[in-house]
């Protein structure tokens, strides 16, 4: 009922949404400023850095799950029955 309630008043407010000023601005032909559309299209160091992290995160929790299952595979094979 709740997730009902939320689309019903994300629907009604898509009526009102407009596009931001720049966009606006580029379909009706006006002059957009090119330092303001350098700006926008460069990474400042801080987002790549913030990338960066998340990939560094994302890496390691990677290599961990590496890690652990080849020693979970190195403790089964050392644990089997010798005759089997």
């Amino acid at each position: 009922m709740k997730l009902f309630t939320f689309f019903s008043i994300l629907i009604a407010s898509l009526g009102t949404a407009t596009a931001c000023p720049d966009c606006a601005l580029q379909g009706t032909g006006g002059q957009i400023e090119p330092l303001t559309l350098a700006s926008k299209s460069a990474f400042s160091a801080s987002t790549l850095f913030m990338i960066g992290v998340v990939f560094a995160v994302v890496g390691f929790m990677f290599w961990m799950m590496v890690r652990t299952c080849r020693e979970i595979v190195r403790d089964r094979d050392n644990s089997s029955p010798i005759g089997a």
